[in-house]
């Protein structure tokens, strides 16, 4: 059963209820996490590259230990991770993102900075700078922003790929938007591959779940591994009210083609389907007949999937002769090609196989 994440806006007059802060919900708070934040102006103040944790001999990387700890993890990582505030029409917010390259360019959430008027980040060194968006992918859920300035702290990118359920993490974050800085979690992947939908209608594949403790303010902010490697980005939790210690976060390996291209200043290409992998469960529930590729659950109006005469219920089993094995293999394939381009879908529809020519375009506004 795929679990469905309450989205909504955080009271934007109150501090510990920012922006970014969605308490059961999506696209919202995420993992609480650490290192202080001291929010005053300070042009003098030494700016600290970050290193790599080293893994001792013998220790697993996915490990904390008594060499490897959470502390260790937060002196590598933490002097790249920001505390951001927003100002919009409406009021002010808060989230987290971090630091990629030593020239100031900053991976967050959406939702973080959307509709955003004026941004803001602060370092853990108490530095704040003004930061302007470079690209966002709402999809996604993505976000990429750039502040001036040269040798910057840069975090470690990890492999998500590579993650297994019961690995060790630490989440650093803007937890509740409190004063005197960020917190810290730690926890182990709990899952791995889910599909999470959302009460507006997105759905977000792939997604790393973990139990590391989460508050409003996290969005956007690291998931580390033990060698303080980013491997995730905290964005969504489950309903509090529903559950417990579960929130998810953007497997980093798949994030990364598409921060790539929010950087070159790239539009996305839309197609315009939400879809859910088919499982042997999925198939029992739904009676398709197929193990694998992607069960069409939305088509968007006015879409290049509508136009292509997709249907909800519908398979999609290839994408320009690849297959598809799941909904993951379907965001890679659109991703893959450029507003304006035709692609060819092959989708079984109640057990016939039919394929149409869909024009993508880009994402609506």
């Amino acid at each position: 059963m795929t679990p469905t994440i309450k989205t909504q806006k955080a009271d934007k007059k109150s501090r510990p209820a920012l922006l970014a802060a969605i308490v059961g919900a999506l696209v919202g708070a995420l993992v609480s996490a650490g290192v202080l934040v001291a929010f005053r102006e300070d042009s003098n103040t030494r700016v600290v590259r970050t290193t790599q944790v080293a893994t001792p001999a013998g220790t697993s990387s996915s490990a904390l230990s008594e060499k490897v700890t959470v502390a260790s993890v937060i002196d590598a990582a933490g002097p790249a991770v920001v505390a951001i505030s927003v100002t919009t029409n409406s009021g002010e917010g808060a989230g987290t993102g971090f630091v990629i390259t030593e020239d100031g360019y900053i991976v967050t959430n959406n939702h973080v900075i959307e509709d955003a008027t004026s941004i803001e980040v602060s370092f853990t060194d108490g530095s704040i700078k003004s930061a302007k968006l470079v690209g966002a992918d709402p999809g996604v859920d993505l976000a990429v922003l750039k502040v001036s300035g040269s040798g910057l702290p840069v975090i470690a990118i990890g492999d998500s790929d590579a993650v297994q359920v019961g690995d060790d993490v630490v989440a650093i974050g803007n937890a509740l938007a409190l004063e005197g800085g960020l917190s810290v979690t730690r926890g182990i992947i709990s899952g791995t591959n889910r599909t999470v939908n959302t009460n507006t209608g997105s759905s977000l594949q792939g997604m790393l779940q973990t139990d590391a403790s989460i508050n409003p303010g996290n969005s956007g902010g690291p998931l580390l591994d033990a060698n303080a490697r980013v491997i995730g980005i905290n964005t969504a939790i489950a309903d509090p009210g529903s559950s417990q210690d579960v929130s998810y976060a953007i497997p980093i390996s798949s994030a990364n083609p598409i921060i790539a291209d929010l950087r070159l200043g790239r539009e996305p290409a839309f197609l315009g389907v939400s879809t859910q992998s088919v499982t042997a469960a999925l198939d029992r529930e739904l009676s398709l007949g197929l193990t694998s590729g992607a069960y069409v659950a939305k088509v968007t109006a006015s879409s290049a999937a509508k136009d292509a005469g997709l249907r909800v219920g519908d398979v999609i089993t290839k994408i320009d002769g690849s297959k598809i094995t799941d909904s993951t293999d379907v965001l890679t394939a659109i991703r893959g090609n450029r507003p304006g381009e035709t692609i060819s879908i092959t989708i079984n529809r109640k057990g016939e196989e039919i394929t149409v020519q869909a024009k993508l375009t880009g994402r609506p506004s």
